[in-house]
């Protein structure tokens, strides 16, 4: 068996055993499932005002609870799955037993890539079914604002991934992980709002901090021009500024930044620490 082929299936052993991950991604689905319903029911009954509930207009709809809630229940799975590694002592078993600290990182990125996929099918597929199901015409699969809008839900999924990664890498305890994921979630936001109020010249900057740049990938008016001229119009209305978005390469470059740096630094301290 290559190299590989062994990681992958230490990893898939070791994720059959693990309650809470299977747990985390049946809620996750069941949650994806049925916020899907009540637009699915409304279609079978002869729809409503808006677009078709039908490919490829159905991302809208299908994706956006996903995309808010998919990425933090990634990166508590993947803290789930990786910082009790450490405490049960099965990490240094699996060097004594032959795995150098390289291969038990690649390992883990491995397990990072499966549940990455999981939580990137479940909506895929749910939006697929969905649009089967409904009697609206179904056209293409994805024009270019909502093929933009599957690939940010992929990023904001690697993103928040890669950050529970290096968490439970770096702290190696799954609840104090978790409380630091959440906490440094708060933390952000709290600290943009203060720092824009006091300075809104800030607010470009503050802008590509992890947690504000993954609101950036959340939001339907970053994919959708009419989502986004509708916005604005209302916050005119309101005498609110209008949103403003930084370039959509810009925001995958910073995105795919984010997720470099969060498994390097990962990997860096699984080599220098004692497992």
């Amino acid at each position: 068996m290559s190299r590989f082929g062994k990681l992958l299936r230490i990893e898939v052993i070791k994720a059959r055993k693990r309650p809470a991950l299977w747990i985390t991604l049946g809620v996750f689905t069941f949650f994806t499932v049925v916020t899907v319903l009540p637009n699915l029911f409304r279609a079978m009954e002869g729809g409503g005002q808006g677009p078709p509930f039908a490919l490829p207009w159905i991302w809208r709809g299908v994706l956006q609870p996903p995309i808010n809630m998919g990425p933090l229940f990634l990166g508590a799975a993947m803290i789930l799955l990786f910082a009790p590694e450490f405490g049960w002592k099965t990490a240094r078993q699996n060097v004594i037993d032959g795995l150098a600290k390289e291969h038990f990182y690649v390992g883990k990125v491995i397990a990072f890539v499966l549940l990455l996929a999981a939580f990137f099918i479940v909506p895929i597929v749910t939006g697929v079914a969905a649009s089967i199901i409904s009697p609206a015409p179904t056209g293409t699969f994805a024009r270019a604002p909502e093929l933009n809008h599957i690939f940010g839900y992929g990023l904001a999924l690697a993103l928040w991934g890669t950050i529970g990664f290096l968490l439970a890498a770096v702290i190696r305890g799954s609840g104090a992980a978790m409380g630091i994921m959440l906490l440094y979630l708060l933390v952000e936001n709290m600290l943009t709002s203060v720092v824009s109020f006091w300075n809104a010249a800030l607010d470009t900057l503050l802008g590509f901090l992890p947690t504000q740049l993954f609101d950036t990938l959340t939001r339907l008016e970053f994919y959708y021009p009419d989502e986004l001229a509708r916005a604005n119009a209302m916050r005119a209305q309101n005498g609110m500024p209008l949103l403003e978005f930084p370039e959509h390469s810009v925001v995958v470059a910073f995105a795919l930044g984010y997720v470099a740096l969060f498994l390097g630094v990962a990997f860096v301290t699984m080599r220098k620490r004692d497992l």
